[in-house]
């Protein structure tokens, strides 16, 4: 399997590389997705309330998001071991490969748990699991990565099992049943809620009555290794140009709909409802060198049910 190689720092002294595979078939680099670990700044938004896009919003604060990608990120405050959502598969406009040589990207749309050590509370571990959109071969399959795991384990783990991409699905994420113990579920909404596919994995320190873990939920785009270059075609590592080198390709996910968002703990559930977020976090934004509208939420639901788009043509 191809695998991207995509590393998120954690600026308050942790990082979380998580190896987040582009799930196109072959074994080779790694890239590192996890939004979890990232430590996450502040948006400010001057536009209308309900409509943001990434040339009015800015990330503030310590922390980093999602940001080797067009992204959008929320993360709950901690206290929840279980979350749920609906990915609108069916209602997706989905183009991951360049017009102009065939090479292509990848997307995804997933939830995601960060565990926190109880005491000092500085991240420890995190998993992302949900839908992975793979442009090489134009299929959606479940994908899940892990930081820290048993020496048996590996980090990334890809379904065999393709999923419809007319059908909508569900997600479960639930570590509640044990400690240390977290298991993704996909129903097929389309198909009346019949399981379609489901893994247990080992989450190292994470408790099961959710007082050390946090939920996030991402949407994202992200570049394989050989489209990572700048604008004069020569390899990088500077994302703002390699963003700008992979403009005007024809390349999108729009209309990805996050809907039913629930957020769980011993007393329950409940809707993620504005008051449980924690944070949220937007890529590109106003600072960056970006200057064409790339990135746009539009909150039907303040964090319960969003509407993202992103769109890398100008």
């Amino acid at each position: 399997m191809r695998q991207k190689v995509k590393l998120k720092t954690l600026m308050l002294g942790a990082a979380c590389l998580l190896y987040l595979s582009s799930c196109s078939g072959n074994s080779a680099a790694t890239e590192s997705l996890a939004a979890a670990s990232k430590s996450v700044s502040s948006g400010v938004s001057s536009e209308t309330n309900g409509l943001w896009t990434n040339m009015t919003w800015e990330n503030n604060g310590d922390k980093m998001g999602d940001n080797d990608g067009p992204a959008y990120v929320v993360y709950s405050k901690e206290g929840y071991n279980k979350a749920s959502q609906v990915i609108k598969v069916s209602r997706m406009k989905v183009n991951l490969v360049r017009k102009s040589d065939g090479k292509s990207l990848n997307g995804y749309a997933f939830l995601g748990m960060d565990v926190y050590n109880g005491k000092e509370n500085q991240w420890v571990n995190c998993i992302d699991a949900g839908l992975g959109f793979i442009g090489s071969t134009g299929k959606c399959h479940a994908c899940v990565n892990r930081y820290s795991v048993p020496p048996d384990e590996d980090q990334w783990w890809e379904s065999s099992v393709e999923l419809d991409m007319t059908h909508d699905y569900k997600l479960v994420l639930d570590a509640s049943q044990k400690d240390e113990q977290v298991t993704l579920t996909i129903f097929d909404v389309t198909e009346k809620n019949r399981q379609v596919d489901s893994k247990t994995f080992t989450l190292y320190y994470a408790k099961k009555d959710g007082g050390n873990l946090a939920v996030y939920q991402d949407y994202a785009m992200d570049f394989p290794e050989d489209v990572r270059l700048d604008t004069k075609k020569v390899p990088s590592t500077d994302w703002e140009q390699i963003t700008l080198y992979n403009t005007d390709e024809d390349l999108y996910m729009k209309n990805i709909v996050g809907s039913d968002l629930c957020l769980y703990n011993d007393s329950g559930s409940r809707p993620w409802t504005a008051d449980r977020t924690a944070d949220r976090y937007m890529w590109p934004d106003k600072t960056s060198c970006i200057s064409y509208v790339t990135t746009t939420v539009t909150q039907i639901k303040k964090d319960s049910e969003t509407k993202i788009d992103l769109n890398m043509n100008r």
